[in-house]
């Protein structure tokens, strides 16, 4: 019996609909209150400091932890006051609390740019004193040598980014809104991966009526669960790094390098084991076929490709034996991968247009049938803006951006480009991406070094061009966020005046912390593992991203190989063909395309996850139930991880902070 064909909207749509068990509300209210205001301003900056240094030493802020800390904080509040808690304010709150605690992680690039300085490879490819100033201070700045954000030197830098911050903030609503009244409203897309995100509100909602529910009792176990990996994975290397010089890892993080164990074997394969077992719950949630084949194509490339047939054939001539995962990943990039890669994202832009154009053809006939008159009106009390409105706020800060940068940043570099990027790149292919968020829940292509190819092909050679946000943006993930928004019953007014009302006060707090974390002791260092283990080797990358177009001999420049970007290019679509040819699930190939070139070690975590969901947890609770508990089981987990960093962190923070006094 032939096997019947299936969409990729209706498989990606099908295994969605496990999640969706309530279906969605429509009458809307605010969620913005004076007390879900302060709950999150509270909550926000009382762990941002520990989110930034959590980043620092384990590479992993914590910050979703903080949403259900204020979320638990605020419903057990409700149930003592003999009152419930509404699934609009909860939704706002987790909100709110998120943007509050990641609002630091924006700052980080001021004390990268002043470490990358001061690197040798900056000094080597002599970039030093070649930054500009509205990324760093010079490297002799007295504000870099006593670690200091709050000095005068910084006061341009700072300046842009506010500039920038705010602009971003207004093409960002803009954009993401006018995608969203076109693929949901008008094109009536499902979206179907919204209604998990809307499932944590609903559970901890619940817990403020009388009845106990199930949420309750799963999002319990996965705290439990997270506070005793949080203790062991954070808590332990935290708390022995405030009274020993090298903290006490039981588990070293972020991996465990085992690729010099390999290359008897396997020369030029990687294999650096993911000690974040936190992806085993991200295997409990994902498609078994991606995770699955995702996982078997990475040992296929670090154990056969690598080895057998890009090294015997001096593809991968760099390698050397002894290097660790990061100096074997760096030359096998170089070396081939990048530009495989880049071809590799070329194909499944070609496959994104080809899976979005039958499916637009079909809604519109769809459109016509009904009549099509109202199809954009919006739901009564949802809080809509004129898209005309949206659309001219995207037009106007896009256009005031371009013109910053080309005026006052790098006047040299071709006006062209940037209108190209901003007005025909960026709308392309963030409706694109809303689309595929639409159907399938998830971005469907990414293009890699797409300006850094961009800035090769224009040949232009100031260093400068580097260090400047390019505007091609990506606004389709965004519409996800106001279909959630739809789901909960939350009016759009509500979110947007809560987001700009807590933002000055963000932008302010998040300079003061990262100040403080600073002054405690240099960033990267013993007393910051990820960064001391992470940052050098990005100095390198960075280099000789900058230096790509010094000359004709760069190694950046050399990388990028036409006949190795046409292999990756057309080996994804003849994968994709046969797939299609045989009518095979198209899980099959995200999951190849993901596994392609990467580490088998950082996916065995999720992949024993999604055998132990598939084969075990399955057939105990069954496919329905197992599915219902997933989301809420990620979110106490999650919440567990957060709440016993965040204790030791300020621990740690606390301890240093007296013995260093640096105010």
């Amino acid at each position: 019996m032939a096997r019947e064909r299936v969409t990729e909207a209706q498989e990606w749509q099908a295994w969605a609909k496990r999640y969706d068990i309530d279906g969605g509300i429509r009458a809307f209210e605010s969620g913005l209150t004076l007390k879900v205001f302060l709950g999150a301003l509270f909550i926000g900056l009382l762990m941002m400091p520990g989110a930034i240094y959590l980043t620092l030493v384990s590479g992993t802020s914590g910050a979703g932890a903080a949403p259900w800390v204020a979320v638990i904080l605020f419903t057990e509040l409700a149930r003592r006051s003999f009152t419930t808690a509404k699934r609009q304010e909860l939704y706002m709150l987790l909100g709110l609390t998120g943007a509050a605690v990641g609002a630091g992680t924006q700052y980080r690039g001021f004390i990268w740019y002043s470490y990358f300085i001061g690197t040798p490879q900056a000094e080597s490819y002599e970039i030093a004193d070649k930054v500009p100033w509205w990324t760093a201070p010079a490297p002799d700045s007295i504000a870099i040598a006593e670690r200091s954000l709050l000095h005068m030197d910084w006061y341009w830098p700072i300046l842009m980014f506010i500039i920038f911050k705010l602009l971003g903030v207004m093409r960002g609503l803009g954009a993401s809104y006018v995608l969203f009244r076109v693929t949901a409203d008008f094109e009536r897309l499902p979206f179907p991966m919204a209604p998990i995100a809307a499932q944590g509100a609903t559970a901890l909602a619940e817990s403020t009526t009388k009845s106990e529910t199930w949420r309750w009792r799963i999002f319990s176990i996965g705290s439990m669960s997270g506070l005793i990996w949080g203790f062991i994975y954070i808590g332990i290397p935290s708390l022995t790094g405030v009274v020993m010089s090298e903290p006490i890892m039981i588990l070293k993080i972020p991996w465990i390098d085992f690729t010099p164990a390999i290359e008897g074997f396997a020369p030029t394969g990687v294999f650096a084991l993911s000690t974040d077992f936190s992806q085993i719950l991200t295997g409990f949630v994902l498609p078994f076929p991606v995770v699955f084949s995702e996982f078997v194509t990475a040992c296929f490339t670090q154990f056969f490709l690598n080895p057998q047939v890009l090294y015997r054939s001096e593809i991968l001539h760099q390698w050397r034996p002894g290097l660790d995962v990061r100096g074997t990943g760096l030359y096998n990039g170089l070396d081939f991968w990048i530009s495989f890669s880049i071809g590799k994202a070329f194909s499944l832009a070609v496959i994104g247009f080809a899976a979005s154009v039958p499916i637009f053809m079909q809604m519109r006939k769809k459109q016509k049938a009904s009549g099509g008159q109202s199809v954009l009106a919006p739901p009564a009390g949802r809080g809509d803006f004129p898209i005309w409105f949206m659309g001219s706020m995207w037009l106007v800060s896009m256009s005031v951006y371009v013109w910053i940068v080309h005026k006052f940043m790098v006047p040299s570099f071709p006006l062209t480009f940037f209108l190209g990027f901003a007005f025909l790149y960026t709308p392309l292919n963030s409706y694109i991406t809303a689309r595929t968020y639409g159907v399938l829940g998830r971005d469907l292509f990414e293009i890699p070094y797409l300006h850094e190819m961009t800035l090769i092909l224009s040949r232009y050679e100031e260093v400068d061009i580097w260090f400047v946000h390019w505007p091609d943006e990506d606004y389709g993930a965004g519409t996800q966020g106001w279909r959630v928004l739809e789901l909960t019953g939350t009016t759009f007014t509500s979110k947007i005046a809560g987001d700009l009302l807590i933002m000055p006060i963000l932008i302010i707090s998040g300079i003061i912390v990262w100040h403080f974390i600073w002054k405690i002791a240099p960033i990267p260092s013993a007393q910051y593992p990820d960064a001391q283990i992470k940052w050098p080797f990005n100095a390198t990358n960075e280099a000789l991203r900058i230096t790509a177009l010094r000359d004709g001999n760069s190694q950046m420049l050399q990388a990028i190989r036409g006949d190795y970007l046409s292999a990756g290019f057309t080996s994804m679509l003849a994968i994709r063909g046969i797939i299609w040819m045989f009518k095979l699930p198209s899980m099959w190939f995200f999951g190849v395309i993901g596994g392609l070139g990467g580490d088998p070690g950082m996916m065995l975590p999720r992949l024993v996850g999604a055998i132990i969901g598939r084969f075990y947890m399955i057939k105990r609770f069954g496919l329905k139930r197992w599915f219902m508990f997933n989301p809420v089981l990620a979110a106490g987990f999650s919440c567990g991880v957060g709440l016993i960093g965040m204790v030791s962190v300020a621990i740690a923070l606390v301890s240093k902070a007296v013995i260093v006094k640096p105010f």
